[in-house]
């Protein structure tokens, strides 16, 4: 596998890595990117930013547009996830989350045993995780 490297003095060169190798590298150029991101929404979602790049300063005091924003784009975030899940899963995630019915309820509405609801509960959070990781 070649991968791009660049040397402390600016200049770049081609080397060949195993694919061991290769696969760190992309995934420490993953984890760079995401910092990156992640470091880009602070700034740019960050009322203090916003301060420091215009002088702007919101009026009303008793609204935080930062923890409303963050929340609203943590929602889509989580809507977007459990779109990615089956049918089924979504329909346990409505029932679980947003009814408030209990792993009993669920099964009985779905004509499942309890323990199956409760291992499909884990196999959902362990996918909504998975894609969190990755986003």
């Amino acid at each position: 596998m070649k991968k791009d490297y660049t040397l402390a003095s600016g200049k770049t060169v081609e080397l060949d890595v195993t694919a061991e190798v290769g696969e760190i590298l992309v995934q420490f150029e993953r984890e760079d990117d995401n910092e990156k991101r992640y470091a880009r929404r602070r700034n740019d979602a960050s009322v203090e930013g916003m301060f420091e790049e215009t002088g702007w300063e919101p009026t009303d005091k008793s609204v935080d547009i930062e923890a409303d924003y963050m929340a609203t784009e943590g929602t889509e975030t989580l809507l977007t996830a459990i779109a990615g899940l089956s049918e089924k899963q979504q329909r346990i995630v409505r029932r679980k989350y947003y009814e408030n019915k209990t792993d009993a309820e669920i099964a009985a509405e779905l004509g499942v045993s309890r323990p199956a609801v409760t291992q499909q509960i884990g196999t959902i959070h362990r996918a909504l995780k998975k894609y969190f990781e990755n986003v």
